[in-house]
């Protein structure tokens, strides 16, 4: 099963990513140091081809109001594209 990790370069996203690889699982670990942004989308779409399972633990980069609206857009965004059909 292909099992993409938003955040997975980072402290919890590193364990998870080993853990499931572990059990046997093709992981992407998905982070900017890994090509992959989701605030601007670039890397994403070809990241999630062909996943069927996606784990966000990323951070939001800021706690202040409106970082923390925009990152929980962004979480609904990354959602609603995951409705569709994953190739």
């Amino acid at each position: 099963m292909k099992i993409v990790v938003i955040g997975g370069s980072g402290l919890i996203g590193k364990k998870l990513v080993n853990n499931l690889r572990q059990h046997g699982h093709e992981v992407v670990a998905a982070s900017p140091s890994t090509g992959v942004n989701t605030i601007t989308g670039e890397g994403l779409a070809e990241t999630l081809s062909g996943a069927q399972v996606v784990v966000d633990v990323s951070n939001s980069p800021s706690f202040e109001d409106k970082a923390v609206m925009e990152f929980l857009r962004r979480l609904l965004a990354i959602s609603l594209l995951l409705k569709q059909p994953l190739e």
